[in-house]
């Protein structure tokens, strides 16, 4: 019985050493050995649309970072242009700003 076996591991050991060994094992009869190929093949595909999701999402992100920055810098732009044509409207540290009232 031992010998039988023997004589049986060496062969699926030499047929899983070859290049056909490959695609042996993917038209494999083996529920368990199926499923871990579906399963590989499944998680490639999710890593790959992962991916390009990511860098869509990052792209967004920094579009509007850079739409977000431009907006600031012309509030900043447009806010400093109405003190410096009404200097009524600086309003000093520690003083109230008593321009609502």
């Amino acid at each position: 019985s031992s010998s039988g076996a023997s004589a049986t591991s060496g062969t699926s050991g030499t047929s899983g050493t070859s290049a056909t060994g490959a695609t042996a094992a993917s038209t494999s009869a083996d529920p368990y050995v199926q499923k871990r190929e579906a399963d590989s093949v499944a998680k490639k595909e999710y890593k790959a649309k992962k991916k390009i999701a990511k860098a869509e999402y990052k792209q967004e992100k920094a579009s509007a970072k850079s739409d977000m920055k431009m907006e600031k810098r012309e509030s900043t732009a447009e806010r400093n242009s109405a003190i410096t044509a009404d200097p009524a409207m600086t309003v000093m540290p520690g003083q109230q700003n008593n321009l609502g009232k």
